[in-house]
């Protein structure tokens, strides 16, 4: 296989993105697996470590099932006046009102 010069840079993205939202490498895998993975769960782990090279369809694979576990996990969030009162503030009752002619 030939050296991709991206690949160290995807690497390193990737374990930012994961080590940030804690997401195992065992619950990766097994997500990427899910998706279609080729590769097992060894290999997914030295690729993170930096100790294997993959092809580029197992790595993007390895980042779109990283993208979908970190978009699954539930974040903060503000609150906005009405959510927090059950009611309307008056800027939203000002933008649904209908002047009269």
């Amino acid at each position: 296989m030939a050296f991709d010069p991206y690949e160290p840079e995807q690497r390193a993205m990737l374990r930012t993105a994961v080590e940030a939202v804690g997401i195992r490498a065992e619950d990766l895998w097994l997500h990427y697996f899910s998706l279609g993975g080729a590769v097992g769960e060894y290999e997914v782990e030295a690729y993170l470590q930096g100790l294997l090279s993959l092809p580029p369809l197992q790595r993007d694979m390895i980042a779109m099932a990283a993208n979908e576990l970190i978009e699954e996990i539930p974040r903060p969030r503000a609150s906005y006046s009405d959510e927090l009162t059950g009611g309307t503030t008056e800027s939203q009752e000002s933008k649904h009102h209908i002047p009269k002619r």
